[in-house]
């Protein structure tokens, strides 16, 4: 063929080629329209327009050609919205058995929340103990969702009247600080991020008190959108991202070297001597 008919024909084919791999892509990943995405602001996740939820969303949309409408709401709103259909993802989102039932959860990380408490409470060493104190109050975030063993111990101190929910981080630090609350569920960037002053943030301890392994958190994929297959793509994709190290270069790139190393672990150990066989 000559030169110039192979140069015409490759011109025909390059756009057949990439409406094909486009094709393929929308239905892969259901990308034939742009898919809705929701952020919440948390010091770990997402602040300033910038942080690890923005960042996997950016690769993302270059590992699969989907386009992504941003915005920012909170917790508890996203996951009306994923149920309803409103919404179609969301980033750092916690799982129980009823949100298995209207999204797909495919874990990008594994966070430890801890109790931050004031110091001039006394020792303070377990959710116990803080239970313990009379009339002792705890702020969450509405729709946050901390794993079984915390979220078990705030059911005990909602039924007592002592759970005071926010809206974000921002106003439930402000409530610690302001002494409405007594502790707040959260991490050591959050107390870092809400309370820039050192001198003031030496006035609250920061207690681990889940004794066993970190909380998946995870990417929500509305059933409203997209099939038990091409959430079955995503999630093949979220293990290449953590194979071929890009989750461990965001988590690094947003926190500091041993809390980006905390993220990346989820804190199961077991070895085949364990099991007694």
């Amino acid at each position: 063929m000559a030169l110039h008919q192979r140069f015409l024909t490759s011109l025909v084919l390059a756009p057949a080629a990439w409406l094909c791999a486009a094709a393929m892509a929308e239905d892969r990943y259901g990308c034939e329209q742009p898919i809705t995405v929701a952020y919440t602001r948390n010091v770990v996740f997402f602040h300033d327009d910038v942080g690890i939820d923005p960042d996997l969303i950016a690769e993302l949309g270059k590992r699969t050609g989907c386009q992504f409408e941003t915005s920012i709401r909170a917790r508890d709103e996203i996951w009306s919205q994923l149920q309803s259909g409103g919404l179609q993802m969301g980033t750092s989102g916690v799982a129980t058995p009823q949100r298995r039932t209207y999204t797909y959860l495919l874990p990008y990380l594994y966070l430890r929340n801890k109790l931050i408490v004031r110091d001039d409470l006394g020792e303070t060493d377990s959710l116990e103990a803080f239970h313990d104190m009379p009339g002792a109050r705890i702020g969450v975030i509405a729709g946050y969702r901390h794993g079984a063993f915390i979220d078990g111990m705030l059911r005990i101190l909602r039924a007592e009247g002592r759970v005071v929910e926010y809206t974000d981080d921002a106003t439930r630090f402000s409530a610690l600080l302001n002494g409405d609350v007594e502790g707040v569920i959260g991490h050591e960037m959050n107390l870092e991020g809400a309370v820039s002053d050192r001198r003031q943030r030496q006035r609250f301890h920061v207690v681990d008190v889940t004794p066993g392994p970190a909380t998946p958190h995870n990417l929500m994929l509305s059933r409203k959108r997209f099939t038990p297959a091409q959430s079955a793509e995503w999630l093949r994709l979220m293990e290449t991202l953590w194979l071929d190290g890009t989750l461990a270069r965001i988590m690094r790139k947003n926190a500091p070297p041993p809390v980006a190393e905390g993220l990346l672990d989820s804190g199961y150990r077991y070895s085949s001597t364990d099991r007694g066989w």
